[in-house]
């Protein structure tokens, strides 16, 4: 089977700092696969060459085939490329189900004359895309906040529509950079429930970032572990849990 994503030789250095060194990695449909390391490793580095942006001086990311090692950010998004940051980027002021359709932009065709005049091909596209957003947050558990502004919103529940607005984009692929940081235990458990939803009913493998590993070894199907820009270990939660370099290294003893 091909993978949905394919890394090879990543190489990305700032002067004399070396923030990766010949990274390879790879995401197959249906896989969830968590980065983890100790601050500076370069998980964030990498999901920034991921989705465009940063640049590597070396290597090669292949994405459902094509070569988009080239590509700014925004032509991987459109590619189906989908990604989350560690801050917010909700927009406050907003409804969520506003923000939820922030995120189908890439996919919108009506121009501004179409929206002005308000014509059936602006109408129709409206509708679609309102559908679309209205999905999204029941898949979310949403229903009763679509017309709340987000800002009025706890921090657990501005962080699930963030993710809905990255959901929003349709992502082959979604990336995630941190997405239970600051979060309460009951708000870290239904997080990670609706991403094993993202991969097993939307069926969206998921890149995900995360330091808290009760979470990672649970959900994960595969962990690569960072240190200082390398990869010392890849595998099954288990397997890596136990490997005495990723205990040196991040885990510690227990």
């Amino acid at each position: 089977m091909s993978a949905v994503l394919d890394v090879s030789g990543l190489t990305l250095g700032f002067g004399q700092v070396v923030a990766l060194s010949d990274v390879a990695m790879t995401v197959q449909a249906g896989e969830i696969v968590s980065l983890i390391g100790p601050n500076g490793a370069g998980k964030s580095s990498l999901l920034n060459c991921l989705s465009g942006f940063y640049r590597p001086q070396r290597g090669r990311i292949l994405f459902a085939g094509r070569d988009i090692t080239a590509l700014p950010p925004h032509r991987r998004a459109a590619a189906g490329l989908g990604r989350t940051f560690q801050g917010l980027q909700t927009y406050d002021s907003m409804t969520v189900r506003e923000n939820v359709l922030s995120g189908m932009h890439v996919h919108m065709r009506a121009g501004l004359l179409d929206a002005m005049l308000y014509w059936p091909r602006a109408r129709q596209e409206e509708a679609r895309f309102t559908e679309l957003a209205e999905e999204i947050i029941a898949f979310l558990e949403l229903e009763e906040l679509r017309h709340a502004p987000v800002g009025a919103l706890s921090y657990g529940l501005r962080k699930r529509t963030d993710l809905g607005r990255a959901l929003g984009l349709r992502p082959e692929l979604l990336l995630l950079d941190e997405p239970m940081a600051g979060m309460n235990a009951e708000e870290k458990a239904d997080l990670a429930r609706f991403i094993l939803d993202i991969r097993d009913a939307r069926g969206i493998p998921v890149v995900l970032v995360e330091h808290d590993m009760d979470v990672v070894m649970d959900i994960s199907d595969r962990v690569m572990v960072l240190e200082w820009g390398r990869v010392i270990a890849d595998g099954a939660p288990d397997a890596v849990r136990g490997d005495p370099r990723v205990i040196s290294a991040y885990l510690g003893q227990a």
